[in-house]
């Protein structure tokens, strides 16, 4: 009998190892099934002991050890990505097993029995050394469509990451031209089948392969990967929202120095971080460019901002959602058959109410976020009947209601939504088609596509939406425009500069004809940036500020929420920070606090620039109870 320890690749096991009995020797560095409380899961077996050694220390515990009944194991990941998922855990205070569940995806483990694996020598001359690429869309993929060449020529093989599917997708139609018997496709939404034949054709595939894939495929076992590219290295969507909260950009470039591959990182504006990095190199991280980074964006089209605070406009007494000038541009839209895209940085028909006699706030009343105004269509009735959404934990209510504080009736909608936008292009042009894209009214990525073809397919017309629309639109379209902007400048976010920046960007580029900012902020550098692709002068001035206040990438934040009875919370995080002591927990009241019965708390710890990964605070960090929510880096302080 053997004495069997293992790490359990779950997200759901708050410890790093597990022990079992089983009557063979299992090879260490494989996966085994293993029962994990009333389900079964997988483990990695990273020790193998005859149990007879170990009798006075088994009769000890105060547990009993289950057994492993299966005895095929499966052998399939590199000593050197194993390596990578220990060094992955311990930067995000998480525990390997977790990284091991995010990075090996669950078909892939359960049809694992059915495929076959075998552990190659890496290639040589392949080295590790992290390069910067920063250009526009089409440079820059014409850029790697020479590289993944290089690299096949080199009999090398090419990992592409992206964020999210539809960048998958779009990028695949650009790559794939020449080398389709070599380019695989691989996301998550696969079937079950689908995804272990992929599998198995890009690892059996005697050919170097160029891998398009998200960073849940990062596992995949080809010993030939000369190069990882980590495009959009910008986009937030690589920062996990849920646990192990693990930000794909490290993990890519840990597992790239790890196993000793060349990482690219590109995007049409670096990350502030990386640009830092690069000039000012350190003994941990040392990048060069590819190419010269471009520090100008180009375009051809008609840029222009537009002060709605302007004389005219002011001596209007009705608020004006459009200004003349992006009137004439829907006036052209829909004679000439065209397209225009109007950018809103807000949901519904207005994203906040105030009382007008005291000036409360609604409010959710299970979190007391605040409530985004909705209309919607009455399927009884057929008429129209506004509501209250919190978009954060769902709740819906009559919006026919008093304000809680005075039980006045003067409820004031305030701010521009996307549902307000279409409505008032179709009062304006009531023969045009507008199309709205934001997570209220798509709900699917395929939804998502469907609409977006059927924009483009339908000439003359609008397409209002938020962010998330921004990385459906894969052609040039005529005009692009921004309504309402200005309410992202009072999000608490010290990375909110530089996410207005990137919009702004992708707005720009959009646009073949005109591209306009609508606007009631005055004198805003960032909109000048933006209008004229000045990429340099924004970079100084946000480097500046960030290095005046001591914002990331001069320090390594560390943030502890937990959510709960407001009394206990309190009490909580005051305990936490005496344990966590010497190093100093600054503790504060979460942006959207939550109700008396759901409160929320934040914890900040501000590590030293190169001081992370700290040992002594990590071990403190894992020690922290299960409901303790560890994020480094995180995306939000607030």
């Amino acid at each position: 009998m053997h004495l069997i320890t293992v790490i359990p690749v779950s997200r759901g096991i708050g410890k790093d190892t597990l022990t079992y009995f089983s009557k063979n020797n299992l090879p260490v560095g494989s996966l085994v099934p293993i029962p994990l409380r009333k389900k079964s899961g997988f483990g990695l077996i990273i020790e193998c002991k005859e149990a007879g050694e170990l009798k006075t220390e088994i009769k000890s515990l105060s547990y009993s050890i289950r057994k492993i009944t299966e005895t095929k194991v499966r052998r399939f990941l590199s000593d050197s990505f194993i390596e990578s998922c220990r060094k992955i855990a311990d930067y995000h205070a998480g525990n390997v097993g977790a990284v091991l569940s995010t990075l090996v995806p669950k078909t892939i483990l359960d049809e694992s029995a059915n495929l076959e694996y075998s552990i190659k020598e890496k290639s040589e001359n392949i080295f590790y050394e992290t390069l910067l690429l920063q250009s526009d869309d089409v440079e820059r993929y014409a850029t790697y469509k020479s590289l993944v060449r290089e690299e096949f020529a080199k009999n090398r093989s090419v990992f592409f990451c992206l964020p999210t599917t539809e960048d998958l997708l779009n990028a695949k139609s650009t790559l794939e031209k020449g080398i389709e018997k070599y380019t695989f496709t691989i996301q998550s939404g696969l079937p079950k089948k689908e995804m272990a034949r992929l599998w198995k054709q890009v690892v059996e595939n005697p050919h170097p392969v160029l891998i398009i894939a998200t960073g849940q495929f990062l596992s995949i076992p080809r010993s030939d990967i000369g190069t990882i590219v980590l495009e959009k290295e910008s986009s937030r969507a690589y920062k996990m929202q849920t646990r192990p909260f693990i930000d794909i950009r490290t993990a890519v470039e840990i597992i790239a120095k790890e196993s000793n591959i060349r990482l690219v990182l590109g995007d049409s504006l670096l990350r502030v971080e990386s640009l830092w990095e690069l000039r000012n190199p350190n003994k941990n991280m040392a990048y060069s460019e590819l190419s010269p980074l471009k520090f100008r964006s180009l375009s051809t089209n008609l840029s222009e901002i537009i002060n709605m605070r302007s004389p005219q406009d002011m001596k209007k007494k009705e608020f004006a959602l459009f200004g003349e000038k992006l009137k004439s541009i829907l006036r052209d839209t829909a004679e000439n058959n065209q397209h225009t895209f109007l950018f809103c940085g807000r949901k519904g028909l207005f994203p906040m109410t105030v009382c007008s006699d005291c000036g409360t706030v609604v409010v959710c009343k299970n979190c007391n976020a605040l409530v985004v105004l909705y209309s919607k269509k009455d399927l009884g009735s057929g008429s129209k009947k506004n509501l209250f959404v919190c978009n954060h934990c769902g709740e819906r209510r009559d919006a026919s209601e008093l304000c809680i504080h005075c039980n006045g009736w003067r409820l004031n909608p305030l701010g521009i939504g996307t549902q307000k936008v279409a409505e008032e292009v179709q009062t304006i042009f009531p023969k045009t088609h507008v199309f709205i894209m934001d997570k209220e009214n798509v709900k699917t990525h395929k939804q998502a596509v469907r609409l977006r073809d059927l924009f483009y397919d339908t000439p003359g017309s609008i397409m209002v939406g938020t962010e998330m629309a921004l990385s459906y639109l894969n052609q040039k379209i005529e005009n692009s425009a921004v309504v309402s902007l200005d309410s992202y400048f009072s999000i608490p976010d010290y990375q909110i500069n530089e996410k207005i920046f990137h919009i702004l960007l992708s707005m720009r580029d959009l646009a073949e004809k005109n591209f306009i900012i609508q606007t009631r902020q005055e004198n805003t550098k960032i909109f000048d940036y933006a209008i004229k692709g000045n990429l340099l002068d924004f970079y100084r001035d946000e480097i500046e500020d960030r290095k005046s206040i001591g914002y990331p990438p001069f320090v390594t934040y560390v943030k502890i929420t937990i959510e709960g009875e407001k009394n206990t919370v309190k009490k909580e995080i005051e305990e936490i920070g005496k344990f966590l002591l010497p190093y100093e927990l600054n503790t504060f009241d979460a942006w959207n606090p939550g109700a008396t019965t759901k409160y929320t708390m934040h914890g900040l710890i501000s590590v030293p620039k190169n001081k992370w990964v700290d040992k002594d605070l990590l071990q403190k960090l894992k020690s922290l109870p299960q409901y303790c929510q560890i994020k480094v880096d995180p995306v939000t302080l607030l």
